[in-house]
């Protein structure tokens, strides 16, 4: 026998390759931002769906024809050709809501597993939302969607700049 011992083979451990990649914090909070956001615009949608009749004809009230006195929202003409198309115009702006808010949820959970051209149509989403939401300014909208447009402004300015800062090269490097 010999008194030789074999050495232990030498391990070394890089603390950086035993960990999983993690996710950039930007992209968390980003795609966690644009969820709200998204949820939100669906809860305003449903505002605009339950409460739209009566927020059209307080609109028509408000501006009735040729630069009369406004009338009472009771006396508006549910049957006329006005408020059928307005009716049209809120129920399309609603639907096509919830429809992109769904889309959004979904591209904001796949940017979680890491597509870039998956964060850029979020991102364009988000901006489109929010760039919408002014529109309430100038139509008579639900108490509920009013704020809840608020909320979604500020989410979505607030998604837009982390899916931004998301990409770049510190993201990249995990920092």
């Amino acid at each position: 026998m010999s008194m030789y011992e074999r050495p232990a083979p030498a391990r070394f451990e890089d603390p950086r390759a035993a960990q999983a990649p993690q996710r950039p914090a930007n992209l968390t909070r980003a795609v966690y931002t644009a969820i709200a956001a998204a949820t939100l615009n669906v809860i305003s949608a449903i505002g605009i769906i339950v409460s739209g009749t009566e927020a059209i004809k307080e609109q028509i009230a408000a501006n009735s024809d040729m630069g009369s006195s406004p009338m009472s929202p009771d006396d508006v003409d549910i049957q006329s050709d006005r408020f059928e198309g307005l009716q049209m115009i809120y129920s399309g702006l609603a639907y096509s809501t919830i429809f992109w808010s769904l889309v959004l949820i979904l591209l904001a959970w796949l940017a979680l597993r890491g597509g870039g051209a998956v964060r850029i149509f979020a991102t364009i989403i988000v901006i489109v939302s929010v760039l919408f939401k002014p529109l309430g300014l100038f139509i008579t909208l639900p108490t509920l969607t009013l704020v809840a447009d608020v909320l979604v402004a500020v989410l979505g300015l607030a998604a837009a700049v982390f899916f931004f800062g998301a990409g770049g090269k510190a993201a990249r490097q995990g920092r």
